[in-house]
């Protein structure tokens, strides 16, 4: 485990050097792939790539024991930096094991079904979930202020989130939020370090996992957008944030509900979408054929379960694939006119998840300013090489569009300086002479 600035420095120039692999392979590491997931939480890479090397199948047996070890040992050295008094170390120890927990775990617990994994998790899986929430426990600990945990309750059903406020938010500071939606398989530990962009512009961050995931009961489904929405309440409680000011963030299928949100609830002000799905772009025969090829592909090849309890393959008609699309088209249900806030639109043009033409519908309806879109052509599914460059600049578009019309702050008065008080001269009367 190289230290922190070597691994920065040689991550940097190994990811340089990846060859494009857009798609779910796990025994590859290439841009626009599986690995991408993790790519901005994991500091050494080469470490990731010899872990990878190591990997006989996606099973429970031989998965989660080779990512498990990892974080143990990433664990171990957090121990024994904070008994050095070492915060700094042991915080950024503590999230690399959970990382390395987070691929352990992968892409469980997911509660609505999926052809990769069990609804339910094996007592192996179990185990990692456990030491990824407690390996995140311990490095938020060793924050400043560290996050609030907050429960969303909506219609019987509930879902967990962490609130972070930045330093000086109170009743007579209110700050812009930024609601930060995790997506299918990347729960609220992972899209946390989101709330760092957020901070840095000022901003509150409050990561929710999604519907159907993580600490939930929410389903996966359209209808569960009330989840996100009594996330804006409980933002719009907070005595330290401006209600009026509400953004909304995410990545993946996390970018397609800021869009699903932004399109049902007008109190979302401005958004980044990046990989954004659910617009409405049906796609060409080719694509869409594509896209079942692909998801018949990683129903085939990864199974995140227990060894032999994979069920019977079954292929999607394109009747299915019509079906669940028009579950969430926004351009079907009517609801792209909604979406009248300014965006930041981002992605790989390679993309073999969300099609790109999603992000080009959001580009070609609404109104004729407020929308900013960048595509990278030598990046896949959420633009993860290029994210040092889009990251930063989206936050800080965003906070521009959140704090337009603020007053700025006033400076503190200086005490008003005595004013010096003048000394009466006495005029002495002039004496005649007689």
């Amino acid at each position: 485990m190289k230290a922190g600035t070597q691994a920065q420095k040689d991550k940097a120039a190994i990811l340089a050097s990846l060859p494009m692999r857009s798609g779910e392979d796990p025994f590859t590491v290439g841009i626009g792939g599986f690995y991408r997931r993790w790519f901005n939480l994991i500091d050494d890479m080469q470490l990731l790539i010899d872990t990878v090397a190591k990997i006989k199948s996606t099973e429970d047996e031989d998965w989660v024991p080779v990512w498990s070890a990892v974080g143990a040992e990433y664990e171990k050295k957090g121990d024994a930096l904070l008994a050095r008094k070492d915060k700094a170390g042991a915080r950024q120890a503590y999230v690399q094991a959970k990382s390395y927990y987070s691929l352990a775990r992968f892409p469980t617990p997911y509660w609505s079904g999926s052809s990769i994994c069990p609804p339910d998790m094996s007592p192996l899986k179990a185990q990692s979930y456990e030491d990824y929430l407690r390996c995140f426990r311990k490095s938020a600990a060793l924050l400043p202020d560290p996050p609030q945990t907050i429960t969303i309750r909506k219609n019987g059903m509930q879902a967990t989130g962490y609130l972070r406020l930045p330093k000086g938010a109170s009743k007579s500071n209110k700050v812009p939020a930024v609601l930060v939606m995790c997506g299918a398989d990347m729960y609220k530990e992972d899209r946390e370090k989101y709330a760092e962009g957020a901070l840095a512009q000022g901003m509150a961050a409050l990561v929710v996992d999604a519907p159907g995931t993580g600490e939930t009961t929410f389903p996966h489904a359209p209808e569960a957008i009330v989840a996100w929405q009594a996330a804006l309440d409980a933002l719009q409680k907070r005595p330290e944030i401006d209600g009026n000011r509400l953004g909304a963030f995410g990545v993946s299928r996390g970018g397609l509900w800021v869009i699903r949100l932004a399109a049902h609830d007008a109190r979302v002000r401005g958004l980044i979408a990046c990989a954004p799905g659910g617009a409405g772009y049906w796609g060409t025969p080719e694509e869409r054929a594509e896209w079942r090829e692909a998801a018949m592909e990683r129903a085939r090849t990864n199974w995140f379960g227990p060894r032999g309890t994979r069920p019977p393959l079954k292929e999607i008609t394109e009747e299915e694939q019509r079906k669940e699309f028009l579950r969430w088209s926004l351009k079907d249900q009517d609801r792209l006119k909604n979406l009248t806030m300014p965006m930041y639109l981002v992605n790989g043009k390679i993309d073999h998840l969300t099609p790109i033409g999603n992000l080009y519908m959001l580009l070609e309806s609404g109104p004729a300013d407020g929308r900013v879109a960048r595509v990278y052509p030598d990046d896949g599914h959420i633009a993860t090489k290029n994210e040092r460059e889009w990251g930063p600049a989206a936050w800080a578009w965003l906070r521009g569009v959140l704090t337009k019309g603020m007053k700025p702050k006033a400076a503190a008065k200086k005490p008003a300086k005595k004013k010096a008080v003048a000394k009466k001269s006495v005029k002495k009367k002039a004496v005649k002479k007689k």
